[in-house]
């Protein structure tokens, strides 16, 4: 594993093409004695702290990493376009070269599907200063804030795609579908709830399981299960009578093109209240997977699925702090948050070597990212020298002791609803 983490380390920071990627992006008017990959660490290091997410903390930062502090004026102009650009490319290089390790549980589920992936898309809003809400306004008038919409690969838990936008556009049209949709799965909220989207990832050969609006009606085509016959024709709406799990077939009015025909799902669930008490709740879906290779409950569980997500964000805010950032500057703003997503993403990709390491061990992503800000400048010092192999080594020993799965008597949620899916198939 080592051998990894030293080819990964050495990869990601080489200041000789850090530097010309600077001078590409246009991140650099003055060189001196600042230079571009010590300003890239500085920003991902200072997530790290009591001190919130700013300027003069990355300027701290800096001094600590390059050993001399700079004056503020050379060091505030670098926060230019360029400056984001550079750190957006790192981010997108870091993506392209993540290691894709299978999860055992998921893979097993989806085998002879048709499926290659699963991924979940989901919006957060990460909130900014009031001073920012003019460049980068927010649904409410007090703060600005910008929308960080992602997708995770859930079957490779690595970050596949990131779009930045103000915090007001609607997640539907901050959503841009990745390149490749063949065989792919993709798990939405009822944000996302939009027919022609589905539609597009069908005649791309895709497939997707959402949440369904319950002002949604679409036209019962045909019926598996969950409700007469004699309701073919009918709009699919509360006054029905519906008994156990729904199953039928509705066509959707998108816009443009006619009518499309999805499999739409009721589920009832057991649900606790705040008070303790125990309710069932009814599951609206709509999808385009196959009714003979997932009944309703694994279409259930498969959605459950979207919980890896929610999980990523936490991680972002918490331990990346995004909402800490104290800057109006949209350069700035953007800096931070790419320099923020490229550690999520080496931390994903020490993960996935750790599960191949050791497969019996399950990382925790939010535990592996702390250690990886904690130790990173470290690390990218020792770069080139012979002091790397004692760092790599005392960081894969921290990794081992601190950045596994703390409770291994409870598998994370995404693997026990990954094997419920397989066992029952």
């Amino acid at each position: 594993m080592r051998t990894m983490l030293r080819q990964l380390f050495t990869t990601i920071f080489d200041r000789d093409e850090i530097l010309a990627w600077g001078r590409q992006f246009g991140a650099l008017e003055r060189l001196r004695e600042i230079h571009p990959a010590d300003v890239c660490l500085a920003l991902v290091h200072c997530a790290m702290g009591d001190e919130t997410r700013s300027i003069a903390t990355a300027r701290r930062a800096f001094a600590e990493l390059a050993c001399f502090t700079p004056e503020e004026s050379s060091f505030y102009d670098k926060f230019n376009p360029g400056l984001a650009g550079l750190l957006r490319h790192l981010f997108e290089r870091a993506l392209a070269n993540a290691t894709l390790e299978q999860r055992t549980f998921l893979a097993a589920a989806i085998d002879g599907t048709g499926l290659v992936d699963v991924q979940a898309f989901d919006a957060s809003q990460i909130t900014l200063p009031a001073s920012a809400a003019e460049a980068l306004p927010s649904t409410s008038p007090e703060h600005g804030g910008v929308k960080l919409t992602a997708t995770l690969s859930v079957l490779h838990q690595v970050i596949t795609g990131v779009t930045l936008t103000n915090a007001k556009t609607h997640d539907r049209r901050a959503l841009k579908l990745p390149r490749w949709v063949d065989g792919r799965l993709f798990l939405f909220d009822m944000g996302y709830a939009d027919h022609g989207l589905w539609a597009d990832i069908e005649d791309r050969k895709g497939y997707f399981l959402s949440r369904l609006k319950s002002t949604t009606m679409p036209r019962i085509e045909a019926v598996r299960s969950g409700v007469g016959q004699n309701h073919i024709g009918e709009p699919l709406g509360g006054d029905l009578r519906y008994w156990g799990d729904v199953d039928v077939d509705a066509s959707f009015r998108v816009r443009g093109r006619g009518r499309r025909t999805f499999r739409v799902v009721r589920v009832r669930v057991a649900h606790q209240t705040p008070d303790g008490r125990t309710e069932q709740v009814d599951l609206w879906f709509v999808t385009n997977l196959p009714p003979h290779l997932f009944d309703p409950g694994q279409l259930a569980t498969l959605y459950r699925l979207r919980w890896e997500i929610e999980v990523l964000f936490r991680t972002l805010k918490m331990v990346g702090r995004l909402d800490h950032i104290q800057s109006a500057n949209p350069d700035v703003i953007e800096a931070f948050i790419y320099a923020t997503l490229l550690a999520m993403v080496i931390a994903h990709d020490v993960c996935a070597m750790m599960r191949r390491t050791r497969p019996e061990i399950e990382p925790s992503p939010f535990r592996v990212m702390t250690l990886l800000l904690l130790k990173l400048p470290t690390i990218v010092a020792a770069l080139g020298t012979r002091r790397l192999t004692p760092v790599l080594e005392a960081f894969e020993a921290a990794l081992w002791r601190e950045g596994a799965n703390p409770n291994p008597g409870r598998p994370y949620r995404s693997n026990i609803y990954a094997f419920e899916v397989a066992w029952a198939a």
